[in-house]
């Protein structure tokens, strides 16, 4: 399965502990960061940031055991109407040859989650078409595409749920590793993330009768909607 955040800690924080069931039940998980993360300090200059931010992800991504692909866009300037974007995910998705994604919905709180959506929407068809030659052969499934839950739940109503109880100190582990955002989310939006994400997978267990839960919800397009259960 193929999982694309915007920023190098979105994927932790949104549906770190499903990621961890996935690999714990022996499939493949890549995770994706369309942007490098260099606006996320008040201390460190954007080159500096952005290579502390690659080598936390990386650290992450081990305690999962996923792996990792990363496309360098600025913060900020992810867009789906930009063609050198559009043919970087589109060779994501065809090196990585998902049968499910998971990503951002459309409307989130801040344009780089909302463009890395579209993006991901766009380009999952795009890689399909075999006429649209890039570095990869063209991926032979219109893949699935699951939206995960947004920053502390707003607006978002989730359709199905991952009990995630065993694998939560999984997930807040590999947020841990993201040290610098610990410091960051703390002085920039006064927020624990490490309690928010323990409160947040408490609130959805509690909707579907477990201790711990991830939300999340489908994407019901033609050629995308199944009546299989993608998600552990």
């Amino acid at each position: 399965m193929l999982a694309v955040g915007a920023h190098p800690d979105d994927l932790e924080i949104l549906c770190g502990g499903t990621l961890a069931r996935y690999v714990a039940e022996g499939h493949e998980v890549v995770m994706a960061t369309v942007a490098n993360g260099d606006l996320g300090s008040f201390v460190h200059q954007r080159a500096e940031i952005a290579g502390l931010r690659a080598e936390e992800a990386r650290a992450s991504a081990a305690i999962a055991g996923a792996e990792l692909m990363t496309l360098g866009v600025p913060d900020g300037e992810v867009s789906a109407a930009s063609p050198d974007q559009r043919r970087m995910v589109i060779d994501l998705v065809r090196e990585a040859r998902p049968d499910v994604i998971i990503t951002h919905p459309p409307n989130d709180y801040m344009t780089d989650h909302n463009q890395a959506s579209q993006l991901v929407f766009d380009t999952s068809f795009l890689a399909t078409l075999p006429l649209l030659q890039t570095t990869h052969p063209h991926h032979g499934t219109v893949t699935p595409l699951l939206y995960m839950d947004t920053i502390a739940g707003l607006q978002f109503e989730p359709s199905e749920f991952v009990d995630i109880t065993d694998h939560l100190e999984t997930k807040l582990s590999m947020f841990a590793a993201h040290r610098t955002q610990l410091e960051w989310l703390r002085d920039h939006d006064d927020v624990d993330m490490l309690e928010q994400l323990r409160t947040v997978a408490r609130f959805r267990g509690l909707q579907c009768g477990v201790q711990y839960a991830e939300g999340f919800r489908p994407c019901n397009v033609w050629l995308r909607a199944t009546t299989r259960r993608l998600l552990p």
